[in-house]
């Protein structure tokens, strides 16, 4: 057993085992027991038997209902006992499920560490060229069905726009049939909700951009107004759409070179 009482946070990054950081690995390698979750947010390329062979051991796969429904009680148990480590995709405390294992492993006494991993919500505005200071509040587009339509998203995007402030829309994964949304699907539901609603907020003569695969050397940055962009075709996943607001000219000028917008697209 290397240690008592012990509780470590690892963020695996965004794309394949490349994203998972090197103090990360060997802290898993060191520890008692490695558990890992994959549902909060999907990672694409990644292998669990990859990172098994990595570690030398075989990490213990958690569900949702592990960890939010019976409150990560396996982990905590062997966090009591020994040295646990929870890998998670991306930054490990972006997610509200992770902060309250946190604050539950404090509470009973477990020393708590965190190993760092890049987020989508600081490689979106790094990789488009958009300032991270400048955007506003977050939001998902869920896939719609008969009756299931919410206007959240249409909503965040114009509240945003109103402060000048850019939007990082993430799209939904549905983690029981592998499915993930694409640009295109993400902007054919603001467009439905612009078509009943007519505020122009989200109409095709917006500005959007597409990212896809950030996280590898190969990821899809591509930009232009809605009714352009829709007709783009990104191949990574997953995928991630910017509603930007207000720019400045280094923005605009990083969004002609970094993304292919036309100098007619920009507001």
């Amino acid at each position: 057993m290397v240690g008592l009482g012990r509780l470590t946070f690892i963020g695996l990054g965004l794309r394949g085992l490349g994203g998972i950081p090197l103090e990360g690995l060997e802290k898993a390698r060191e520890a008692d027991k490695v558990y890992i979750e994959l549902y909060t947010s999907p990672l694409a390329d990644f292998s669990l038997e990859q990172l098994a062979s990595l570690l030398g051991k075989q990490p213990i796969q958690l569900s949702r209902e592990d960890l939010e429904e019976r409150s990560g009680e396996m982990v905590l148990r062997d966090a009591k006992e020994g040295w646990a480590v929870l890998m998670v995709p991306g930054d490990p405390m972006v997610a509200t499920t992770h902060v309250d294992l946190r604050l539950r492993a404090l509470k009973a006494g477990i020393r708590v560490e965190i190993v760092h991993a890049a987020s989508i919500y600081s490689a979106a505005a790094s990789i488009s060229g958009l300032q991270a200071y400048k955007f506003g509040r977050t939001v998902t587009i869920p896939f719609p069905s008969p009756g299931f339509m919410p206007q959240t998203p249409y909503d965040v995007v114009k509240e945003n726009l109103s402060r000048g402030l850019h939007t990082l829309l993430l799209l939904d994964y549905d983690a029981k049939t592998g499915r993930w949304m694409t640009v295109r699907e993400g902007l054919q539901y603001l467009l439905t909700i612009e078509e009943s609603r007519g505020e122009k907020v989200a109409s095709k003569d917006r500005l959007a951009l597409g990212l896809a695969g950030v996280g590898g050397a190969d990821v899809e940055v591509k930009g232009g107004l809605i009714g352009r962009l829709i007709k783009e075709d990104f191949k990574l996943k997953p995928q991630t759409i910017i509603i930007p607001g207000s720019l400045h000219f280094m923005e605009a000028e990083a969004l002609k070179v970094l993304a292919g917008v036309k100098p007619e697209e920009l507001p």
